[in-house]
């Protein structure tokens, strides 16, 4: 117990929140709050924000789970639309690189999602050279590659270990004072996951209404993704990515919602859930200029 209090008082605030997150209910995020009060580490202030940020986290869908809402609408797998494996070499800046590892990451979510598992492999490969080339290989080390492979054809373990590997690699940039880079990879992946979402569903004459109110909902996420990136930009690193959600906003202007009694929560394997009722209405119009926007900035992320 006392190694696990000194290695909280090393962490950033918010990274105590989300080292945990991958716990399976918020009551356990809310145990390690209370036992760090209990040490005297947080202050009042410093608890609301923990909470905050715990708010903000869990209403983020991470990549998996619009691949698997992908799945779910009876979408064809389409290698096609991925990031090509060719293009990590020239992945120089820390700031491409970041970017990418959410995509290249998003990529490996998709491919495993639909079974592709030698594609999985391959994206595997191209997010373990981008966190090496950061500096971030522990967690990407040979034992949770070597996991990965022999779960390769199991999905739910291969999954698992996908999530529990993300986990600790934004945990490690926050108590390495990179917070600007894990919220690099967070919204890159959220993008990456829009991206292939709003692509298929505007290439369908009919697209699949779980999909589109999936994609509408993302009007919600993305405000609290704004909050996010607002919170960990402490030295303009990025304003470039703010602005980009910022024209993100400006499309889903549009994209009608009426919430009723709203939740938001975690499963175990890291899915985001919104509880209640969310009543949304997207235009077709909308649709496309929310897709050509985000193509937009996707593009430029892996030019």
């Amino acid at each position: 117990m006392k190694r696990k209090k000194s290695f909280i008082r090393l962490l950033p605030l918010a990274a105590v929140v989300l080292l945990y997150s991958c716990d399976s209910t918020q009551s356990s995020d809310s145990a390690i709050i209370e036992s760090s009060v209990n040490a005297g580490f947080l202050d009042e202030l410093s608890i609301k924000n923990a909470q905050k940020v715990q708010e903000i986290f869990y209403s983020v869908p991470s990549p998996m789970e619009m691949a698997s809402i992908l799945k779910k609408s009876g979408a064809d797998y389409d290698m096609s639309l991925l990031n090509e494996v060719k293009n990590v070499s020239g992945y120089t800046s820390a700031s491409s690189r970041a970017l990418n590892l959410g995509i290249y990451g998003a990529d490996l979510s998709y491919a495993s999602i639909f079974n592709q598992n030698q594609e999985a492999i391959i994206y595997l490969s191209c997010t373990k050279k981008l966190a090496d080339n950061l500096g971030v290989t522990k967690a990407f080390d040979d034992s949770t590659i070597e996991r990965m492979e022999a779960n390769v054809e199991n999905r739910d373990s291969l999954l698992n270990i996908i999530s529990e590997t993300y986990y600790m690699l934004d945990a490690y940039l926050k108590e390495n004072g990179r917070d600007h880079i894990s919220a690099m990879v967070i919204a890159a992946g959220w993008i990456e996951g829009l991206y292939l979402a709003t692509t298929i569903a505007s290439a369908d004459v009919n697209p699949d209404p779980l999909l589109l109110r999936r994609i509408a909902e993302q009007k919600l996420s993305l405000n609290n993704l704004e909050e996010l990136v607002k919170a960990y930009n402490k030295g303009n690193q990025l304003d470039d990515i703010a602005k980009d959600l910022e024209r993100v906003r400006a499309a889903f202007d549009k994209v009608q919602m009426k919430k009723e009694k709203s939740t938001v929560g975690k499963k175990a394997d890291g899915t985001t859930v919104i509880g209640g009722e969310t009543k949304t209405d997207m235009s077709r119009e909308t649709l496309e200029e929310i897709t050509k926007v985000v193509n937009e900035i996707r593009t430029r992320y892996v030019s």
